[in-house]
């Protein structure tokens, strides 16, 4: 029986936050197809927790959604040699101000196979404030939240992140 046989990967495109590439695809049968895949760098989100249990927020005015919306921190591990784990410090950091002495990593997702996008979800708790400049045009507001209306918020959609985890995934912050 013969095998589905790839082509080289060759890159059609290349930007700051995601690439264009393409194979050739032949079948067992003959058949010769074009896949196509993007890849972007990995990306984090933190759930961060103060000693209330409630859960650090952001509000940021997003171009592209015309309006103000609510996010968890997170955003790119795009750093020259940058794990998640430092990306989420950093990025908790840079968006709201504060650091955490505990982080932890608590899901990983790739959305599917022609989107190459690995996403990490950690969770983080024991804070305290480490400011860092925010990046140009990143105008973010720091809000601790009730967790319960964080969770309603989630539910609701008011809650606008790539990764937001159904509420019994969510651990509070005594399970860290």
């Amino acid at each position: 029986m013969q095998k589905t046989k790839l082509g080289p990967i060759r890159t059609r495109y290349t930007g700051k936050i995601f690439s264009i590439k393409e194979r050739d695809v032949t079948f067992p049968d003959g058949t010769k197809t074009v896949y196509e895949y993007c890849e972007r760098p990995k990306s984090v989100s933190v759930l961060a927790f103060n000693e209330k249990n409630e859960l650090l927020m952001i509000r940021e005015h997003r171009r592209g959604y015309r309006k103000n919306v609510w996010f968890l921190p997170g955003g790119r591990a795009d750093h020259k040699n940058e794990s998640p784990r430092s990306a989420a410090q950093r990025e908790l950091r840079e968006e709201t101000g504060y650091g955490a002495k505990t982080i932890k990593l608590i899901h990983k997702k790739t959305p599917s196979n022609t989107l190459l996008w690995d996403i990490y979800l950690f969770a983080a708790k024991n804070l305290f404030p480490a400011p860092l400049p925010q990046e140009p045009g990143e105008h973010t507001t720091p809000i601790f939240v009730p967790f319960k209306k964080a969770v309603r918020m989630a539910l609701d959609g008011t809650i606008d992140n790539e990764f937001i985890s159904t509420p019994e995934d969510t651990p509070v912050s005594g399970d860290l």
